[in-house]
This record gives structure tokens, sequence and C-alpha cells, in this order.
């Protein structure tokens, strides 16, 4: 099933994608996420900033002028030529309207028009006969033109990018005309939870992320540690569901870190390359780089970049300080990485040493132990969290 989505300015269409979207002169910057269902997700601006941006890419009163000047003159030529073909007689008239219309109208003309033919499509079309209000100060030109820009004239192979046949070939003329029979309070939006409910486009999930106040790993390693403290509850006099459950708590982190580390690696550019030039096991690992492999290995680092990360030992507490902090640029307080230090050697003496030390005395867990930890545990990640979510929605 298809699904439209499209930039409006207040009321007006200025342009539509079937299954898709462009970002247009919108940025990242500009969305924006409404968190009640059936709300707002997309990209929205103010007129100031939409008339900023079109000045930037030259799209201002001259520009439009000519666009529409060059369109004209293609469907006044066309117009006549259909003149003199016997099939068209039919149109004659309206086409010796059109023609004064488009010829005799400024661009001051169509601004002041659009609104009016914009009533004329809502009230299904209404002959231009039928005086009103809108219509009793229109120069006999103006008329035609009105009547143009409210009839059905084909206007291919030469087809205006505008409603209503404003002649112009990019919707940012069309918008900049827009902008000019607009209230100076709407604002210009383009809306795309359709196409986030129709599974054609992701959801702006960093920005779901910064307004939770929290990744959806965090969210989910939550989840799993209050299920295994749950469970370690159960039956707080076993020795061997605490052990399981204290190890099954530092896999939770593991999975966490490894989670992170790879999206904010791979999908931010400025973190990438201050992994490829100082994370020191990673440069280690290449072999010399020869002029003529550098688009191969291009090609390749997203991969060799994960396959470094999986390598990693996410619960050796040095590795994981020296990687956050000189990659991801997040700090770790002394006080949680000492304490987290300690929980990783009696996991391991659970894991590798059947709960023994290595001096062979038996590392009793308790369920006061597993619920230290899992306690322990929300605070390392809340730290590092919260870290993430402050840099979301930075370039």
């Amino acid at each position: 099933m298809s699904t439209w989505a499209g930039v409006d300015l207040g009321e007006y269409s200025i342009e539509e994608w079937q299954n898709t979207y462009h970002k247009w002169l919108f940025n990242d910057t500009d969305r924006v996420r409404e968190t009640p269902e059936d709300s707002f997700i997309g990209y929205r601006i103010d007129t100031a900033t939409l008339r900023r941006r079109l000045e930037l890419q030259g799209v201002n009163r001259l520009a439009v002028e000519t666009e529409m000047d060059e369109v004209k003159l293609l469907w006044i030529k066309e117009m006549k030529e259909l003149l003199s073909d016997t099939d068209f007689r039919e149109h004659h008239d309206n086409y010796l309207c059109y023609i004064d219309g488009l010829l005799n109208c400024s661009i001051d003309s169509w601004l002041k028009l659009i609104p009016v033919a914009r009533a004329i499509s809502i009230s299904e079309h209404k002959s231009t006969q039928n005086k009103s209000h809108e219509t009793e100060n229109l120069t006999a030109a103006e008329q035609n033109l009105l009547k143009f820009m409210c009839s059905n004239y084909d206007e291919y192979p030469n087809y205006s990018a505008g409603a209503y046949h404003f002649p112009c070939k990019s919707s940012f003329s069309y918008a900049w005309a827009i902008l000019h029979v607009v209230e100076s309070d709407v604002v210009c939006e383009l809306d795309i939870s359709g196409l986030i409910d129709s599974g054609w486009v992701e959801d702006f999930d960093d920005l779901a992320e910064y307004q939770a106040g929290q990744t959806k790993f965090y969210e989910r390693a939550k989840v799993e540690i209050n299920e295994i403290t749950q469970l370690s509850r159960l039956d707080e006099a076993n020795r061997v569901l605490q052990r399981i459950s204290y190890s099954g708590l530092v896999t939770i982190l593991e999975a966490y870190l490894s989670d992170i580390v790879k999206r904010q690696v791979l999908n931010k550019e400025s973190i990438k390359r201050r992994f490829v030039e100082k994370f020191d096991p990673f440069a280690k690992s290449q072999k010399k780089l020869e002029i003529t492999e550098i688009y191969f290995r291009m090609e390749q680092l997203d991969q060799l970049i994960i396959d470094c990360i999986d390598n990693l030992s996410f619960h050796s507490v040095k590795t994981i300080k020296d990687f956050f902090s000189s990659v991801l640029l997040i700090s770790i307080p002394h006080e949680l990485s000492d304490s987290l230090a300690k929980a990783i050697i009696t996991r391991h003496d659970i894991v590798h040493r059947a709960g023994r030390t290595k001096d062979g005395d038996s590392n009793e867990v308790s369920q006061s132990d597993v619920q230290a930890l899992s306690q322990l545990l929300m605070k390392v990640m809340a730290c590092i969290d919260s870290q993430i979510v402050d840099g979301l929605l930075g370039d």
C-alpha cells in the first residue's frame, strides 16, 4: 500500500513523494518527534528560516521571475501551435484567454491570485464567472490568468513544480512564492510519521533516545538486569543460582558495552576516525597499507572495525576505561571502575574456577551480592549512557 509524505507550508502543499521522502531544505536540527501516539514525526522550520535557506540557494525574486518567464514562454508557444490544430478548436477561446493572462500579468498578480485559486479549488472549482469579493477588483488580464490557474491545462512536456500552474521549475521557487501569500507565523514541515508507521522509513531513533534520556541498549539492559535479580530472589539460599545470576549480570554489561561501542564507532564519522587513528589494538592489528590498496581497505573498514570490537574483552576494566576515554571521550569515575574490577574478578572465579579464588578458597555469592552488583552495573551504565545521550544530536 502506498504512503505519501510531503512538504507543507501552512495549508499549501509544496512537494510530495510516494513511499519515501527527501530532506529538501531541512537538516537534522529541524527534526521533531512528538511522543504521543498519532503525533508529528518529521522536520519543521519557521518562515524566517525557510526564507533564509531559499536565499542561500539563490532563490529570490529575480531568480523566480526568470524561471517563470522561461516556463511561460514554453506554454505560450505550445498554446499558439495548438490554436492552429483543428483538433483543439474547442479550446480556442480558452487558450486566447490563457495567453493573455500569461503575457500581461506580473509576478505580483500571480502572488495575489494564488489564494483565490486555492479558494476556488476548495469550493469544488466554482466557475470564475460567478463573481465574488475575491475577484471583483481583478483586471481583465488577471481574470484570464485566474481562469488559467484553475484550468485543467495539460502542461506536458513542460511541467511546473508548483500548483495552480504556477510557472516554475523547482519546488524551491514555488515555496518562495507561497512564502509571500501565507502568514509569517505558519510553519514549513515535512511529516514522515505515515512512512514510519507503514515501514517505509526508520524512526528518528537517536531523537527518541534523546527524548527518553536513555539509549535503547540501556533500556533493554535494565529490563534484563531486573529479570535476573528477580530470578535470584526465587531461592536465596541456592548458591548455584546466585553464582549464575551474578555471572549473568556481568554478561549483560558486556553486551551493553559492545552494542554501544559498535553503534557509536560505525555511525559517527568523527568517532570512527578517532578509533582508527588512536585505538592502538586496531592499528597494531592492521598490516602496512600500500597506496594501491586504499580503496579496497576503505571498503573493508567497517568489517575490520566490527572484527576488532568483537575481539575486545569487555570484562576487562582496563580495556573498558582505555577505549571509552580515548575513542568515545567518555569518563568513568574511579570509584565505579574500582568496584567493577572487583566484581569482574568474582565473576571470573565463578566462570573459570567453579566459584573458587586463585588460592583455592570458596568464593561464596549471596543474593545480597547479586543485588549489590545489579545496582553497581546500573550506575556504571547510567554514567556511560548519559554521556552517550548528551552527544546524540551532535554532527
